[in-house]
């Protein structure tokens, strides 16, 4: 079993539609035009929010200031995007899309099968524009690392996934709006996104890095109490799914995913929702499936349930 990484407990805040209203226009006046700054990003938390791939929304319209994180993963999944919420790190700045879009560079994913491709930095710069514009101004520091032109093309996505749910979840754009990320480099357009890709054109989403097996909730070194809620989604392509909660290596629950019909969107996955009873313990939440080349995927997060007070 892998080495556990203790954290602390999510303790979400809320922030006041009103009150980011502010925070949205006081980014824009004080750094420029959407065109020629950036926008950080945040987005629902897990079991409330959508899938990667999705639209992201704020839960009842009252953003949240946890922070959406969208990770690489490995192994057989390293083509693939999944996020975790994250609360902030780094509290100097109230823009909620810059704060997400810093975390991408410094933070440590806590499930320890994801990654990032970035090189760390303290400050980004970031702007939303009411027609869903997000601009956004790394230093040149972000992109260190030189990168093949398909990671560099990752790297890209997790940066254009995060700000555009962080956005998203905390009420600066409508879930609807169609999102288009300009990246600027210490201010400049045209920069050689690590040594491969031309950023003189702006980004959208991906929606094949889509994680195509993902355990959405809970997360990694949760501690979500009992009755537990598993909340996983799968795409299409993927087949034979099956999810298990397992203790020291023992089978405590599982149950099968229902295969997509024929003809399904390839970019809409089958969503699953159960809740079980669990004793107090450490237990592994794990789904797994095979794609069509006959590759077995896999997520899987170890939790640990309380005992109750």
């Amino acid at each position: 079993m892998r080495p556990r990484r203790r954290v602390p407990p999510r303790t979400p805040r809320r922030w006041s539609l009103a009150a980011l209203a502010v925070v949205a226009s006081v980014a824009l006046a004080g750094c420029g035009t959407a065109a020629d700054r950036p926008d950080d990003n945040s987005a629902a938390a897990p079991g409330i929010g959508a899938a990667p791939g999705t639209t992201d929304e704020a839960l009842g319209g009252v953003a949240t200031e946890q922070a959406p994180i969208y990770w690489v993963g490995t192994g057989d999944q390293s083509g693939y995007l999944f996020r975790e919420f994250r609360n902030p790190e780094d509290t100097s700045t109230a823009d909620p899309v810059a704060r997400a879009a810093a975390m991408v560079t410094r933070a440590t994913p806590m499930d320890p099968d994801y990654r990032t491709l970035w090189s760390p930095v303290s400050a980004v710069g970031t702007s939303v524009s009411p027609d869903g514009i997000i601009t956004v101004d790394l230093p040149a520091a972000a992109f260190g690392t030189q990168l093949s032109e398909k990671d560099a093309q990752m790297a890209l996505q997790q940066m254009v996934y995060t700000v555009s749910a962080a956005a998203v979840t905390a009420g600066l754009l409508d879930a609807s709006t169609a999102k288009e990320v300009r990246i600027l480099v210490d201010g400049r357009t045209g920069f050689s996104a690590f040594g491969s890709v031309d950023l003189s054109d702006p980004l959208t989403r991906d929606t094949s890095l889509a994680a195509p097996v993902w355990l959405i909730d809970p997360q990694t070194d949760a501690d979500p109490g009992s009755p537990l809620t598993v909340f996983l989604r799968v795409l299409p392509a993927v087949h034979d799914v099956r999810w298990e909660v397992t203790q020291d290596e023992r089978t405590v629950r599982s149950g099968t995913v229902a295969a997509a019909s024929p003809g399904s969107d390839p970019t809409v996955g089958t969503e699953l929702r159960t809740t079980i009873d669990l004793d107090p313990g450490e237990y592994t939440v794990r789904v797994a499936g095979t794609n069509d080349q006959g590759t077995v995927l896999v997520d899987d997060h170890v939790i640990t349930v309380s005992a109750a007070n």
